[in-house]
């Protein structure tokens, strides 16, 4: 009996923890469904669905310090799931600063895409804060981020600040910095929230990008969205900057993600399954 019910443990343990690990996850992004979809028509030179993560130098630190960072966990173990049986959650702690990020007042824990500025494209992802997630402010916490592949700043940003979640467009897109709350911060505790983006990328005037939370049309941008001739990156996780501007050490931040959808129409991102007709959402302006 006893050494059933060592099996039985040990197997519970191993459920947990497969995906435990940067590399492992990073291995399983590619072709987990039931968390990320349509990045397999994502290309980035001559490779497609290339998942990384950022900053690189967290692949050459001491692994034994980073198992908390990043992992694919289950519902069955009673973790926050959108759809499906699993999702992904990042943990950011102080000190959580690798490479060019721990040189420049930063701490992160991140996953990227390129490049997903191809003409007109659908974006969604959705994202669960713990009821205990902190607020750092006016430290900053950035949970999403369109970035251009060169060294202009992210040109679409989606931040958790004071009040709640925020959009910010860079001065380099707009002409002038930009930003807006979609979320009011009580209503991103301890609850999925959706995020949908459809947007035209072109370095002319005629570009566009709309964002809808919860099935509501919360922004609609029209212009330049980026430079001529630059990709643009999607990026998920936890980016703490700034810390200097709080007297620390910052508190744990934890942010769960699923849902991570990506495609060339809103019909072939399947939103009805989270309960949104595509229908209803093109008919806002």
């Amino acid at each position: 009996m006893k050494k059933i019910l060592g099996i039985v443990v040990l197997s519970l343990l191993i459920c947990e923890n497969v995906f435990a690990g940067v590399e492992e996850v990073l291995k399983e992004i590619k072709k987990n469904k039931d968390i990320v979809q349509g990045f397999d028509k994502v290309k980035e030179f001559d490779t497609w669905n290339e998942w990384r993560v950022t900053p690189k130098a967290i692949l050459k630190s001491d692994k034994s310090k980073r198992q908390h960072i990043v992992k694919i966990v289950n519902k069955s173990d009673n973790h926050p799931v959108r759809f499906g049986k699993q999702s992904l959650r990042f943990e950011v702690r102080n000190g959580d600063g690798w490479g060019w990020d721990a040189r420049n007042d930063r701490e992160r824990s991140e996953l990227l895409i390129c490049c997903v500025n191809k003409e007109t494209t659908w974006t969604a992802w959705s994202v669960y804060l713990p009821l205990d997630h902190k607020i750092i402010y006016p430290a900053n916490t950035m949970l999403a981020q369109f970035h251009n592949d060169a060294d202009n700043p992210p040109a679409f940003a989606f931040n958790n600040k004071k009040g709640g979640y925020w959009i910010s467009i860079d001065e380099y897109i707009w002409g002038q910095y930009y930003e807006r709350k979609l979320i009011d911060h009580l209503d991103t505790l301890g609850e999925w929230n959706d995020i949908l983006v459809n947007a035209k990328w072109t370095h002319k005037k005629n570009g566009f990008f709309k964002i809808w939370i919860n099935g509501k049309l919360a922004l609609h941008y029209k212009g330049m969205t980026q430079e001529k001739g630059e990709n643009m990156e999607f990026h998920v996780g936890i980016y703490r900057s700034f810390l200097s501007r709080t007297p620390g050490p910052d508190k744990t931040q934890i942010a769960y993600y699923d849902e991570i959808r990506h495609a060339k129409t809103c019909k072939k991102l399947k939103i009805n399954d989270l309960g949104y007709s595509c229908k209803d959402i093109e008919n806002q302006n």
